[in-house]
């Protein structure tokens, strides 16, 4: 038993199939391509006490010092592929964090997800649960998963970071809305 992971390969690859009565067989892996694996951003966390007394999805920052944030505008399809290369991003970073941060840190990465609204395939393959005005944890992370619909997010100040991915008239909703409120060139964009 020279190599002890060649010899476990080799006894899975031999009576997987035998032991499952064909049920089951083992494949070698092909080499999975990561050419550049970046999240849109994080928000760190300093003071989360700070932000308890704002609305969701802020005040679910808790128990993070950080949160992986996936940002979907208007015009980008939102499909399962999508969502899955958001996931393997948060992964990316938990797995750069542990790297960086050594064994004693047993933290979990959250991701955020932030886009117009929520996709139907993923009401289905998911059945997010809304906790509070477009903000759903997705299953099986939940806690660590929110998809954060902004669409539905009411019009307030301290929501305009997530208010930004609006779409159709959602976003015209918002144009009108934040326009007094913020400085001409913000509103342009510039």
């Amino acid at each position: 038993m020279g190599q002890p992971d060649q010899f476990a390969k080799m006894t899975f690859a031999q009576e997987t199939e035998r032991i499952t009565g064909g049920a089951a067989r083992w494949e070698d892996p092909p080499e999975i391509r990561l050419e550049k694996v970046q999240c849109d951003g994080f928000l760190v966390i300093s003071r989360p006490d700070r932000l308890a007394h704002l609305p969701a999805p802020w005040s679910e920052t808790r128990t993070c010092d950080e949160v992986v944030v996936e940002l979907k505008l208007a015009g980008e399809y939102i499909d399962r592929l999508a969502a899955e290369r958001a996931l393997l991003r948060r992964q990316a970073r938990q797995v750069q964090r542990a790297e960086e941060l050594g064994p004693s840190w047993m933290g979990e990465e959250p991701i955020w997800v932030v886009a117009a609204h929520l996709p139907m395939w993923l009401k289905q393959a998911r059945k997010p649960v809304r906790f509070a005005p477009g903000c759903y944890r997705v299953e099986p992370l939940g806690h660590l998963f929110l998809w954060i619909a902004a669409n539905e997010l009411p019009l307030r100040d301290d929501l305009v970071p997530f208010l930004v991915a609006r779409s159709g008239r959602a976003l015209d909703e918002f144009a009108r809305w934040v326009a007094p409120r913020r400085s001409p060139r913000w509103v342009l964009g510039s």
